[in-house]
């Protein structure tokens, strides 16, 4: 995911700290698919996270949009950890 050119050193951050979310999350369904388990610690929303870019002041149209992709990109990361709990605890109860 790009991010703007020009954009402050603030979003360049957020946009490095999702990718981060995002890799441990991979991580943690790459076990999950390989049949190991997943570590529950590691497989938590990311609320700071959120809070952080929405709280974002962006200062131009590019860095408003900016945002708005990773705003979007980090709830469907959050559906993945959702779904992965839920089936994760369904495999736990069926054993």
């Amino acid at each position: 995911m790009p991010v703007p050119a020009i954009a402050s050193d603030r979003l360049v951050d957020l946009h490095n700290d999702l990718i981060h979310y995002d890799t441990v999350i991979a991580n943690q369904m790459r076990e999950y698919l390989r049949g190991n388990p997943i570590n529950r610690h590691k497989l938590v929303i990311d609320t700071e996270l959120e809070e952080a870019l929405r709280s974002f002041k962006a200062e131009t149209p590019a860095e408003v949009e900016c945002r708005r992709e990773l705003l979007r990109y980090k709830r469907r990361i959050d559906d993945v950890v959702r779904e992965l709990l839920r089936v994760n605890d369904d495999r736990i109860v069926t054993k």
